[in-house]
């Protein structure tokens, strides 16, 4: 007998369905551009050259200047090169305990001092930020758009306060849960890096960094990122087909990003009105964590007081119901989430956080089936 439960994927910010369309234009490149692109004939040529374009792509649908792209196969990967970058020894490196884990762990290998920004309301204090920067700073690197929470951090407000107090200081945001999805600053910040990874927009494995050419602080950095692929050989190559869909992907998201928006926006102003009032054995309410005014319409994060949200997670999936207890990374640590024990909620909270995370794919109807069985589960707990 065949199951016609209609699936509720809800998890798209730690990996997105595929665009139908990119996955034919990926399809088209596979056959065509096959050559090793290392190799001295004309075919390696015409698809460096390719490639190139697909640099300039990529810069142009993000609306920024012109830019160094390093090409990777996933977030992870491309984070992993900080930490072999010597330049960064012996100064400091000032950041949030609610970046990516993968991010974290390349920066604490990379031999910097890591200074740790408080956080309020889910936000950047200013404030402390003021007093962590100084002339020893090396590298300022706090995320767009949270992976876990939805938060946006006012990265013009950031700028201002690295600018006065450690200007000579890199600014690299990881934009990985905004490009394509929401407005990235990069004029008005003066952003020096960002991040970019195709599974979280439709497309094959890819991911890019991109780093602004016109400042030459990040000169040596870029010579780290080629020696890496062609000398340590600690960078991969991702295949040309990979790279090639995820400019597309890019651009073709951020053409759509207005119509996307306000599809999206629709489930989360659903959801977050209906959520609250759902029912709790121990006659609780469900918190929002983040106000809408100040998060991603992609995401949306509470927390269920009394609940281990990992069991919730487990229970849902046997109902064709899919989401994440936090963030995809660290789903099955058993220690509460580090984002939300750096926002002050209680440990018991940091247990109970819910994520969940939308697409182009998703509907009303899967807003609508998710608080039936979510509700259902909430009192069969």
């Amino acid at each position: 007998m065949v199951n016609k439960t209609l699936r509720v994927y809800f998890d798209n910010a730690a990996s997105c369905q595929a665009d139908p369309k990119i996955l034919g234009h990926y399809y088209a490149y596979a056959s065509r551009f096959y050559a090793n692109q290392e190799a001295a004939h004309q075919l390696a040529y015409e698809l460096r050259q390719r490639i190139d374009l697909a640099a300039i792509e990529l810069s142009k649908a993000l609306f920024i200047g012109k830019t160094d792209v390093h090409w990777g196969h996933s977030g992870t990967d491309i984070f992993s090169l900080f930490g072999d970058f010597k330049a960064f020894q012996g100064g400091n490196i000032v950041s949030t305990t609610m970046e990516h884990p993968a991010l974290l762990a390349a920066l604490k290998r990379s031999g910097a001092e890591m200074r740790e920004v408080k956080i309020t309301n889910g936000q950047v204090d200013l404030e402390h930020l003021s007093k962590l920067l100084d002339k020893e700073t090396v590298l300022t690197s706090i995320h767009h758009v949270q992976s876990e929470t939805g938060v946006i951090q006012d990265l013009c407000a950031i700028r201002k306060v690295i600018n006065k107090q450690a200007p000579q200081s890199i600014f690299m945001s990881d934009t990985i849960q905004s490009a394509g999805k929401i407005a990235i600053p990069w004029n008005e910040a003066e952003l020096d890096i960002v991040s970019i990874s195709g599974h979280k927009i439709g497309a094959p494995a890819c991911a890019a960094l991109l780093l602004n050419s016109a400042n030459k602080k990040l000169n040596a950095f870029v010579e780290h990122l080629k020696l890496c692929r062609k000398e340590y050989y600690t960078a991969s190559r991702p295949e040309p087909a990979a790279v090639l869909a995820l400019a597309q992907c890019l651009a073709k998201k951020q053409k759509e990003q207005s119509k996307n928006s306000d599809k999206i926006s629709k489930i989360n102003t659903l959801l977050r009105k209906e959520l609250p009032k759902l029912k709790l054995f121990n006659k609780k309410k469900i918190i929002l964590t983040i106000p809408s005014e100040q998060a991603s319409e992609y995401i949306l994060h509470f927390i269920v007081p009394g609940y281990q949200s990992g069991v919730l997670v487990r229970m849902l999936s046997q109902e064709s119901v899919y989401f994440s207890a936090g963030s995809a990374c660290l789903s099955e640590t058993d220690k509460p989430s580090t984002t939300l024990s750096a926002m002050s909620f209680s440990k018991e909270d940091a247990y109970a956080g819910i994520r969940l995370s939308f697409c182009p794919q998703n509907n009303i109807r899967h807003a609508e089936i998710f608080l039936n069985k979510f509700q259902k589960a909430l009192l069969d707990y």
